[in-house]
C-alpha cells in the first residue's frame, strides 16, 4: 500500500526537477529580435485574413414561380463558419458533395426507402443513426429536419414551395436549382458553390474538367447524325421533349449537340403528350428513351418497340437508346451522374 505513495512522491520530485531546469533554459535562451517577432505576427495576421469565413452565400436562382404559379425570392445567407451538419433535398446535388468529399450529411429524402436516390449512393446514405430519412422530394418531413439539427439546407425545384417553412428550421437555406437555358453551366455552378463553402476548390475543378470532356465527346458523336428525339416513357405512354426554353430536357440539344428531330412540340418541364404516331411522323435517326417508371430495360422495349416504332430510322438502324431514369429524372445536375448519363449515350452510340 505505501508503495504507491513513494512511487507519487518519486514522480512528483522528478516533474519538480524538470520544471527548474525548463526555467533555466528559457532564461538562457536568446530573446528573438523584434524583426522575427514581427515577421511571425504578420504571418498569424495573413491566416486571420485568409480565412473565407464569414461567407455570404446566394442562391443560384434569385426567384422562381411554383408549379401553383406563386413567385419566391431566395435570400442570400452568411456563414459563420463551415457547415458541420447538412442536409440535401436534392439528389443531384448529394451526388455532387459525395464527389467533392464533403462530410457532415446528416439528412436526406429516402422517402423511407422508396427514393430514387442514385444507385452509387444508395447505400452510403441509406438512414441510419447518423443520417435521417427526412422525407420525399415533395413531402418534407419537417420534425425530421429539425431534429437533425442541420448548419445549412440545401433545395432545388421540387421542395422550393417549403422554402419559408424550413427557414425556421435554420436561416441557412439555399436553393441550389437552376434553369435549363444553359444546362452544363448550372452543372458547373452547382460544383462551384459547393467546392467554395466546403473549401474543395482543387477537386471542383478536376470534377468540371471531367464532364467537360464527356461533354464534347458526347458533341462529336452527336454531330454525326441527322437528327434526335428525346421522350420520355411513363405508364405506357410516351412524352415529347424539343429545345425550347421550358423543355425538361432541351439540354440533349443545346449542350449535348444533337439536333431536334422538331421544335413544335408543347413546351413543358414534363413534357407533350407524344403518340407513337408522333414519333414516326418526326422520323427521328437517334431516339432518346427515359424510363420514367425506373424498370427494367425489357419491361418497356415491348411498349416501345411495337409495330409502328419499328418503322422509324432510329429503330431500322438501331440507335434507340434507353437511358437510366434515375440518373435523368430524379438527380439531374449532379456532376458524377451528368457523367454517367453522358456515358450511356457514348456506349450505345458506337
Amino acid at each position: 500500500m505505501k508503495n504507491w505513495k513513494f512511487l507519487t512522491a518519486t514522480a512528483a520530485l522528478v516533474l519538480m526537477l524538470a520544471a527548474c531546469g525548463s526555467e533555466e533554459a528559457e532564461k538562457e535562451t536568446e530573446t528573438p529580435a523584434t524583426g522575427e517577432t514581427n515577421e511571425a505576427s504578420e504571418t498569424e495576421k495573413e491566416v486571420v485574413e485568409e480565412s473565407a469565413f464569414p461567407m455570404t452565400v446566394s442562391s443560384l436562382t434569385a426567384s422562381r414561380e411554383t408549379e401553383e404559379g406563386a413567385s419566391i425570392t431566395f435570400e442570400d445567407i452568411t456563414l459563420e463558419e463551415e457547415p458541420q451538419r447538412i442536409i440535401t433535398l436534392d439528389y443531384g446535388f448529394l451526388d455532387t458533395l459525395d464527389a467533392l468529399g464533403v462530410e457532415g450529411i446528416v439528412g436526406v429524402a429516402a422517402g423511407g426507402g422508396k427514393g430514387n436516390i442514385p444507385a452509387h449512393l444508395k447505400e452510403k446514405y441509406a438512414p441510419s443513426d447518423e443520417i435521417a430519412d427526412v422525407g420525399s422530394l415533395k413531402e418534407i418531413n419537417f420534425e425530421a429536419v429539425a431534429a437533425a439539427n442541420p448548419d445549412i439546407i440545401f433545395i432545388s425545384g421540387r421542395q422550393s414551395p417549403f422554402y419559408e417553412e424550413l427557414k425556421e428550421i435554420t436561416p441557412n437555406v439555399v436553393f441550389i436549382g437552376s434553369d435549363n437555358s444553359n444546362y452544363i453551366d448550372g452543372v458547373y455552378e452547382t460544383v462551384d458553390l459547393a467546392a467554395k463553402i466546403f473549401d474543395k476548390a482543387e477537386k471542383g475543378e478536376e470534377l468540371k474538367a471531367t464532364l467537360q470532356e464527356k461533354v464534347d465527346a458526347v458533341k462529336e458523336k452527336a454531330a454525326g447524325y441527322e437528327n434526335a428525339l428525346i421522350a420520355m416513357y411513363n405508364d405506357k405512354k410516351v412524352s415529347g421533349f424539343d429545345n425550347g426554353p421550358d423543355s425538361r430536357f432541351a439540354y440533349v440539344y443545346n449542350d449535348f449537340g444533337f439536333v431536334p428531330s422538331t421544335t413544335d412540340i408543347k413546351a413543358s418541364s414534363h413534357g407533350s403528350d407524344f403518340s407513337y404516331e408522333s414519333i414516326l411522323s418526326v422520323d427521328p435517326e437517334v431516339l432518346l428513351i427515359v424510363d420514367r417508371t425506373v424498370s427494367d430495360v425489357e419491361t418497356i422495349k415491348a411498349d416501345i418497340e411495337n409495330d409502328i416504332i419499328k418503322q422509324t430510322r432510329a429503330y431500322k438502324e438501331g440507335k434507340i437508346v434507353y437511358l437510366n431514369g434515375v440518373n435523368w429524372y430524379f438527380s439531374s445536375n449532379g456532376v458524377t451522374t451528368e457523367a454517367e448519363k453522358l456515358q450511356e449515350i457514348l456506349d450505345e452510340l458506337k
